[in-house]
């Protein structure tokens, strides 16, 4: 199993809201199912920002886009992903 970054950039902020709660389910399924290990958001909505991140336990990235095609703020057009295998990053003094 490995780890990837769903990224989210928001393209339509009324669209994004129209469809929140039908997302907001489709990714409690995910996280209720252990596809989801993580997520952080970003208070910048204006088309084209990232709007958030997720980090998905997946055997690919492919998995990874199928499962968030049919996430309700992608099929409405109001958000696109990008999906990138994810490792740990050492920081240290």
């Amino acid at each position: 199993m490995k780890l990837f970054a769903l990224i989210y950039t928001m393209v339509d902020i009324e669209l994004s809201n129209l469809h929140r709660p039908e997302h907001v389910a489709f990714l409690a399924d995910l996280v209720r199912s252990g596809k989801i290990e993580c997520g952080w958001k970003f208070p910048h909505y204006e088309p084209g920002a990232l709007q958030g991140i997720l980090f998905c336990h997946a055997e690919t990235e492919n998995e990874v886009r199928d499962w968030f095609s049919r996430d309700p703020v992608i099929v409405a057009g109001a958000r696109t992903i990008d999906v990138r295998e994810a490792l740990p990053m050492s920081v240290g003094a």
